[in-house]
């Protein structure tokens, strides 16, 4: 009867080891979400923080990453149409054709999906 309580009392001890042990391994994990989760250093919420990252994404009159990406696409068609002219007017000078005049293809611009 001795070693059935020795071993009645090891399995309690080893019992309450893995539940001591499963309870802090879920604690550490919830503290990181939380840390994760929680304020930054500026006090700011990751939903305050996601809101400023879809600020950038979407046009809103000039000061958005996609208005910048919009005014550098108008640039580079409006330069890439003058050296396409100035070439097609070199090359067509000196053949004595036309000028090598041909239409501009004007890019296919995306539109905003409205919610």
């Amino acid at each position: 009867m001795n070693s059935e309580v020795i071993i009645v009392i090891a399995a309690t001890a080893a019992a309450f080891g893995i539940l001591v042990g499963a309870i802090t391994a879920i604690y550490k994990v919830a503290r990181r979400i939380d840390e994760a989760l929680g304020l930054d250093a500026q006090g700011r919420t990751v939903s305050d923080r996601l809101e400023r990252v879809e600020h950038q994404l979407f046009e809103n009159g000039g000061s958005s990453l996609a208005d910048r990406v919009n005014n550098i696409e108008k640039h580079v068609v409006k330069v890439s149409t003058e050296i396409e002219f100035i070439k097609n007017l070199t090359i067509g000078i000196s053949t004595g054709s036309d000028y090598g005049m041909r239409p501009v293809v004007k890019p296919v611009t995306r539109k905003r999906k409205t919610d």
